[in-house]
């Protein structure tokens, strides 16, 4: 066991993020859009795919005018002994109007993994967000997995790191109960998070 857990780093350091959020259609920027950034720790163990139980870093912006969003960079130590893995980081974006954007890293190898010192790929890109699908019930479902992506946050403990996604999240699924009774959308925080909505 004691050679699993030499494999995590005791510290990590993950270069800063700068990209753009756009329209995928029409090219332009989108202004106000919640990005949220976690870094996924995951247990060392001798199971297949390991445990998701703390993050080593999560972060939370709002794009600006131009569509920009930036995460300065940092160094953090590694207490829980864990390792990153495609989650370095989870980015999620959403607006409403918009199906909500993920992307990860991905290592298709052990050997491809980059060790203490992370660059997300999609530093520098344009990120494409496509218009929610008019369809209700496609669109509930595309929140509910939205829901599902920020629950390792949630079970980590750090929901207040991301008030505003979390926020984003529970007024788009109260107006769109509103249209249709019977959704069924899981939202994580409480009923204090989707007060004072802001009208679609």
């Amino acid at each position: 066991m004691a050679s699993l857990v030499a494999c995590a780093p005791p510290y990590y350091t993950a270069d800063p993020i700068e990209a753009w959020v756009v329209d995928a259609e029409t090219g332009q920027p989108i202004e106000g859009a919640v990005v949220t950034a976690n870094w996924q720790l995951v247990s060392v163990g001798l199971d297949t795919g390991g445990r998701k139980l703390h993050q080593l870093e999560v972060k939370e912006t709002r794009t600006d005018k131009n569509g920009r969003f930036y995460f300065p960079g940092f160094t953090k130590l590694n207490n829980m002994v864990d390792e990153l893995r495609e989650e370095d980081p989870q980015l999620l974006i959403f607006k409403p109007g918009y199906e909500y954007y993920r992307t990860v890293s991905s290592y298709p190898n052990r050997e491809g993994q980059p060790g203490a010192h992370r660059t997300a790929r999609f530093n520098g890109e344009k990120l494409k967000l496509t218009n929610d699908d008019q369809n209700i019930k496609k669109a509930a479902a595309n929140l509910s997995s939205l829901t599902t992506n920020l629950e390792s946050i949630a079970n980590a403990g750090a929901s207040n790191e991301v008030p505003q996604m979390l926020r984003a999240v529970a007024c788009a699924a109260k107006r769109l109960r509103a249209k249709d009774s019977h959704l069924i959308i899981p939202v994580l925080g409480n009923a204090e998070t989707e007060k004072n909505c802001e009208p679609e």
